[in-house]
């Protein structure tokens, strides 16, 4: 039997979320704790590929194994769609899970990596959680109750203009190479200055946290977004809606950002559509 030491008791939340929340917040510090000594021993993995640039090892798999076990522990019920184990069609109750997004980053000794964790109830995002071990750094929200990096409040940036912003952003090769190329050049003409970051999970924790004031990707995973997208509206961002069009089961694009550079960033990135 799987035993997991929480550093509180389940028993006395009645409010299951509330018990969902801070199992999430434990279980993303200890795999990412998990994934960082992986990564202070890159010498010893063996980097598979799953496709085009797109890595996978060992510290994937365990850290997902990790998540996956303590909370099914905790949630036996609960049902899990993740990155590299998969899932059933998501349309209810479900957790979100990716063990290490940033994994290019990460077999190259890049510390810009990150573990994303979600829930999400009937197409709502319910609970965000980000840990970056590097430099570790918790991220935390909770639907409707604010977010927070290592139990500090949170607030997006209240950048007005789009030549004072920094934008991160991910291109990938399931991008219409013209739309990315108009959408970056939109931006440079209009001297945003502009991060290629390789995790959209922390670049997102990073919008909530006010240390990039927008990240945009034509094209992602659920994984890859939904715990993110929970901080930067948390956190008084707007975001596009992901889950809109089957995303939580299709992917779909993303775009995040303070809420005064929303009209001219769809306008550049052709993004439509609200989450917030």
């Amino acid at each position: 039997m799987l035993v997991f030491a929480l550093p509180f008791s389940l028993k006395h939340m009645s409010d299951t979320l509330t018990a969902r929340y801070w199992t999430a917040c434990a279980v993303a510090r200890s795999a990412g704790q998990l994934a960082y000594r992986y990564f202070q021993n890159l010498e010893s993995i063996t980097v598979e590929s799953k496709g085009i640039q797109n890595p996978v090892t060992v510290a994937d798999r365990e850290v997902e194994n990790l998540i996956i076990s303590r909370l099914s522990h905790c949630f036996p019920t609960d049902q899990f769609l993740a990155e590299e184990s998969g899932g059933e069609r998501c349309d209810d109750q479900v957790w979100v899970i990716d063990p290490i997004d940033g994994t290019s980053n990460f077999v190259r000794g890049i510390p810009y990596f990150c573990v994303s964790i979600a829930y999400v109830v009937n197409q709502e995002i319910k609970i965000g959680v980000i840990y970056d071990p590097s430099r570790d750094e918790l991220f935390a929200a909770f639907y409707g109750k604010g977010a927070t990096r290592n139990d500090q409040p949170m607030e997006v940036t209240h950048c007005q203009e789009l030549s004072s912003a920094m934008i991160g952003l991910d291109i990938g090769l399931r991008t219409s190479m013209e739309l990315g190329l108009k959408a970056v050049q939109q931006l440079v003409l209009q001297q945003s200055v502009i991060r290629h970051l390789g995790s959209a999970a922390l670049a997102l924790a990073h919008v909530a946290d006010g240390r990039l004031d927008s990240y945009w990707n034509p094209h992602l995973n659920p994984w890859d977004v939904l715990a993110g997208q929970l901080l930067v509206q948390e956190a008084g961002g707007w975001t596009s809606d992901f889950l809109a069009q089957d995303g939580i089961n299709k992917g779909n694009s993303i775009l995040a950002c303070a809420p005064a550079l929303r009209p001219a960033l769809q306008q550049a990135t052709e993004i439509q559509g609200s989450a917030t």
